[in-house]
């Protein structure tokens, strides 16, 4: 479990990486906007970070013997119940368990100015999560 575990948190940090110098490089929402490239890549990176971080969730569930979840959202709920994630990085992973499924699900009513926001002010959010995982589950539990 934790090999696998670990195996995910690097494989988010690649994703938020390049998610990170795609933020560096755009310099206006307008940019952004009118850039389909730019638009998939971002889309993309985040919708794998989120449906990592979910998988990364629900392996801590199984293998602490959690309650199983509901939904993707509650994943996110069980791990800060547990005391794996703090409130503040639940306010952040519930939503974007929802963002998930916009991406995956409706790709028509995606959101520009939401992908945007998770890129210029977001990333850091997830780098919070993942210390918290490893702080929480991969040092102090197992």
């Amino acid at each position: 479990m934790k090999k696998s575990i670990e195996r995910k948190i690097k494989s988010v940090e690649e994703r938020l990486v390049r998610l990170s110098t795609l933020s560096e490089s755009l310099a206006s929402f307008e940019n952004y906007q009118t850039s389909t490239d730019t638009k998939d890549i971002a889309e993309r990176n985040i919708q794998v970070a989120i449906e990592t971080c979910l998988d990364i969730g629900k392996i801590i569930i199984s293998s602490a013997n959690l309650n199983e979840p509901k939904d993707n959202k509650g994943i996110f709920v069980i791990l800060s119940e547990a005391g794996y994630l703090t409130s503040e990085s639940l306010l952040f992973m519930v939503p974007m368990a929802g963002t998930r499924n916009i991406l995956v699900h409706g790709y028509d009513k995606v959101d520009d100015a939401l992908i945007f926001g998770i890129l210029k002010r977001h990333i850091g959010d997830f780098y919070i999560f993942l210390k918290q995982i490893k702080e929480n589950y991969l040092i102090n539990d197992h």
